[in-house]
């Protein structure tokens, strides 16, 4: 049963888009989120919050309104720990989104969430996945690994996002954590 849950969060994380009313989040969900520290990715310059959200009654992800932190599903996996963490975020066609330029991330780029740094291992645009692809992106089992996940292919006619991308990224040893986060 968790297992088609975790399918049906993820589904819905893979599927979102900026709503038109997208704005900056409070200060009051800030502090909420201070606990788990911040998202940082130098080669895209990347500095979000990280807010930890439930499910909608549909069972879709939560994503809030926030152009500029990060969504982890507060039942998952956390940075660091075994399995996949999963952080979503909004590109945005009216003014800069957390994730706008996810895209161009490459193999070898740095991530860091709070204490934990994670190498970039795969990047990927995707216009579909299967049930079975997108629980494996929740797992909760095998090394820590990140995902991270974002509309992409804006249609500026109709709105829609065409592709979803979807970065991979693993954890690094504690050797490699204590050298700088290079971009």
């Amino acid at each position: 049963m968790r297992k088609w849950w975790v399918v049906l969060v993820a589904l819905a994380a893979v599927l979102m888009a900026a709503p038109a009313d997208a704005r900056p989040v409070g200060a009051a969900e800030r502090t909420t989120a201070a606990a788990l520290g911040r998202l940082t990715i130098p080669a895209i310059n990347v500095n979000a919050g990280i807010i930890p959200v439930g499910v909608t009654r549909g069972g879709q992800l939560a994503i809030g309104h926030s152009v500029r932190d990060v969504y982890r599903w507060r039942s998952g996996v956390l940075p660091g720990q075994p399995g996949s963490a999963v952080l979503a975020g909004h590109t945005w066609s009216k003014g800069p989104g957390v994730f706008d330029n996810l895209g161009r991330l490459t193999a070898g780029d740095r991530v860091a969430v709070g204490a934990n740094r994670f190498k970039v291992t795969r990047v990927r645009r995707v216009t579909g996945m299967s049930p079975a692809s997108v629980s494996e992106l929740f797992t909760d089992r095998g090394p820590a690994r990140l995902v991270l996940l974002t509309c992409g292919d804006r249609n500026n006619t109709t709105g829609v996002y065409r592709t979803r991308i979807i970065v991979e990224a693993k954890k690094l040893r504690a050797q490699a954590d204590r050298h700088p986060t290079v971009g």
